[in-house]
């Protein structure tokens, strides 16, 4: 089994215990041929602590099986605010939230995340100024959505 098949499934493995449950995996990746990247997130976000805790149990695993020799780097981390959402789980702690949305067709949107379903979200988008002004409640299903990231707003 390939490396990053071998992480992703010890991680699952974990997340089937009661305390992980509000987990999810984003992505395990091998940057260059010593350093792995494992993004986690959770339904409430994820604390230092939990990352911290995966962490050690998959540096355990990798020692123990040394298949990436004694020489690696493991990080385990949240995606950050930056990276784009990328898991139909992770938008309803957005709910409330200004998104970036470009649809598959290259459309791009702009507007705040009202609901998010199984199958898409609900984004309420302004447009016009003025009296010409109108928001309008916008249902965009997941598989429509290449790319969507929180806008981060720094005002009060």
């Amino acid at each position: 089994m390939e490396i990053l098949q071998q992480i992703r499934h010890w991680i699952e493995e974990r997340l089937q215990e009661p305390a992980y449950a509000p987990y999810f995996v984003i992505d395990v990746r091998l940057a260059g041929t010593k350093k792995v990247e494992v993004f986690l997130d959770g339904d409430q976000g994820i604390d230092l602590d939990t990352c911290r805790d995966f962490s050690r149990y998959l540096e355990g695993l990798l020692d123990a099986g040394g298949q990436l020799g004694e020489d690696y780097t493991l990080e385990v981390s949240s995606p950050g605010a930056t990276r784009p959402l990328v898991l139909p789980r992770q938008y309803p702690k957005h709910v409330g939230r200004t998104l970036e949305v470009r649809s598959s067709d290259g459309n791009r949107l702009e507007g705040l995340l009202k609901e998010a379903g199984p199958e898409s979200i609900a984004l309420e988008v302004t447009t016009g100024k003025g009296r010409k002004k109108e928001t309008n409640l916008i249902s965009i299903p997941f598989d429509e959505i290449a790319e969507c990231r929180v806008k981060i707003s720094f005002r009060a």
